[in-house]
């Protein structure tokens, strides 16, 4: 026999089964899905911890106002100013305290009567705005019409400075607020560019916190004390304009009733 081709027939059998896989042999892992579940449970525990932090009570108000440095009691200042005098002027802008209906009816048939003498004795006797706006034009009653009218307009301006005297401090709140909050902001801003100069801590945020805190906790609370206050001021200063005009008008409308009765001879 060839020597050749009994070498071939020996060697043949064991390459074909070093070339075999091992069928006992565990497969190779997965890479991708090993990977996607690392990534899972990465994100489960993202998750738990944010609703961690979610359900965490937060800071109070006591907190934050501590937070917010000294400038946060003037701003505290400015807010129970606005709250007194918010309350002031709801009281005191009452349409039945400015302009009491029972005045302008028992005035109007007093007027129909051409009874002037029990009119001003009556306007006297009441201290309501709209008492003094009728005084003024029923003491030159005997005058002609442009006088009263004339009276009329004097008498009206000083009634609407009075009813607007109360709603300045709202003004001067709503302008000193922010102002104070901007203070705060600076302030803040300055502690934290402190604290990075001092210690290095332009990498670590847990160092600049505070001064930050300072800077938008002031604005903020700036801000909530002056909107309401802006707001307040505008909606008083409109109420007392209006209330004005309806006084005006009705006092008007009794100084035509007085001259139709002094034509006719009412009164005499």
């Amino acid at each position: 026999m060839n020597p050749r081709l009994l070498f071939l027939l020996l060697v043949l059998p064991f390459a074909a089964r070093a070339q075999a896989p091992d069928a006992t042999m565990p497969p190779p892992p997965d890479a991708p899905a090993a990977v996607a579940r690392a990534s899972a449970d990465n994100a489960g525990s993202i998750a738990d911890a944010a609703d961690a932090a979610a359900t965490a009570p937060g800071p109070s108000l006591a907190e934050y106002f501590k937070s917010g440095g000294f400038l946060m009691w003037p701003i505290l200042l400015c807010s129970v100013v606005m709250v007194a005098f918010a309350l002031e002027r709801a009281v005191s802008l009452r349409a039945a305290h400015i302009f009491p209906g029972a005045l302008n009816r028992e005035l109007m048939t007093l007027a129909r009567n051409g009874e002037v003498a029990q009119a001003i004795a009556r306007c006297q006797a009441d201290r309501s705005p709209f008492a003094r706006l009728m005084l003024a034009c029923l003491q030159r009653a005997e005058n002609d019409g442009f006088e009263m009218e004339a009276a009329l307009e004097e008498a009206g301006a000083r009634v609407l400075y009075d009813l607007r005297r109360n709603c300045k401090p709202l003004a001067v709140v709503a302008d000193i607020s922010p102002l104070l909050g901007l203070m705060g902001t600076v302030t803040g801003m300055i502690k934290a560019f402190d604290v990075v100069a001092r210690s290095g801590a332009l990498g670590r945020t847990e160092l600049l916190a505070e001064g930050i805190s300072e800077a938008l906790l002031t604005t903020a609370f700036g801000l909530l004390v002056a909107i309401p206050a802006v707001v307040c001021y505008h909606i008083y200063r409109s109420k007392a304009e209006n209330l004005l005009r309806l006084m005006e008008d009705a006092a008007l409308e009794i100084l035509s009733v007085l001259r139709h009765a002094a034509r006719n001879g009412a009164g005499k």
